[in-house]
C-alpha cells in the first residue's frame, strides 16, 4: 500500500515536471531552489550561426553583468584578432557586438571592448553557436542582485546578411540588432518579453544603441521571439 501511495505522488509530481520540459525545449531546467535568483532567457532563433550576447543593467542604466555571449566571441577572439576591420585573414569584427562590448567597458588594448582569445569570458556564460529554433539559457548571479527593476539587453548579428543599404566588406553586411525588455527582482516570479529596439554601429566604432530601422531587412527576423523569466 506505501509503495502504490509513493509511485501514485511521484506521478503527480513528474507530470508538471516533464510539462515544464517540454515548454522551454530540448535544454533541462535548472532545479530552482528556495532563495536563489535564476533567470532564464528564451529565445527563438529563425537563423544558425548568429552572434549573440545577453546583459543587465540596473534602472540608472549601470551594467551589472554578462548573462551570456557566443563561444566565438566569448573565447575564441572573434572581435579582437590581429588584422584591419576587413582582413580576409583574420582581423577583429568590431560590428560583431559593439552595444554589448561597449557596455561591458572593459578595455583590452587600443580601445578594443572585445576579449582577445588569451583573456576568454568563463565557461559559465558562453556556448557554442545555438541553432535555429529554440535556445534557453539559464543564469544565475554571482551576487544575489538588490530588489528592483533591471533592463535587460539581447545583440544578435550575422555575418553575410547582406541586403542593398548594408554591403560594407566581404562578411560586414547588416549590424547588429538589439533586443530589450525590463524584469522585476524581487519575492516573486517575473516575465517579460523583449523588443526591438534599434542597431549597433555597422563598423563597431561605438555602442550606441540607433533606433533607426529603416535600413534592416532580415537582420530584423533572426530572432523571432525573446523573453526573460525570473525565478527568486
Amino acid at each position: 500500500m506505501l509503495r502504490s501511495l509513493f509511485r501514485e505522488r511521484n506521478a503527480q509530481w513528474l507530470l508538471p515536471l516533464v510539462i515544464i520540459m517540454i515548454f522551454w525545449g530540448s535544454q533541462v531546467v535548472a532545479e530552482v531552489k528556495e532563495g536563489n535568483q535564476i533567470f532564464s532567457f528564451r529565445l527563438l532563433l529563425f537563423e544558425k550561426k548568429c552572434q549573440i550576447a545577453i546583459w543587465l543593467t540596473d534602472e540608472q542604466g549601470v551594467f551589472v553583468d554578462t548573462v551570456y555571449v557566443t563561444r566565438k566571441v566569448a573565447k575564441k577572439g572573434l572581435g579582437n584578432r590581429r588584422g584591419g576591420l576587413d582582413d580576409k585573414w583574420g582581423g577583429a569584427r568590431l560590428s560583431t557586438l559593439p552595444v554589448w562590448a561597449y557596455s561591458r567597458g572593459v578595455d583590452y588594448g587600443n580601445l578594443n571592448f572585445y576579449p582577445p582569445k588569451n583573456k576568454p569570458l568563463p565557461d559559465a556564460i558562453s556556448s557554442a553557436t545555438p541553432k535555429a529554433g529554440k535556445f534557453v539559457w539559464e543564469w544565475k548571479p554571482k551576487r544575489a542582485l538588490k530588489p528592483g527593476k533591471y533592463f535587460y539587453y539581447i545583440e544578435v548579428n550575422k555575418s553575410f546578411d547582406k541586403n542593398e543599404n548594408h554591403k560594407h566588406s566581404w562578411y560586414r553586411a547588416q549590424p547588429s540588432v538589439v533586443w530589450g525588455g525590463s524584469i522585476q527582482v524581487g519575492n516573486q516570479l517575473s516575465k517579460s518579453e523583449a523588443k526591438i529596439i534599434g542597431h549597433g554601429h555597422v563598423a563597431g566604432k561605438n555602442g550606441k544603441i540607433n533606433p533607426d530601422l529603416s535600413t534592416l531587412t532580415t537582420s530584423l527576423k533572426l530572432i523571432e521571439i525573446a523573453e526573460a523569466v525570473y525565478h527568486p
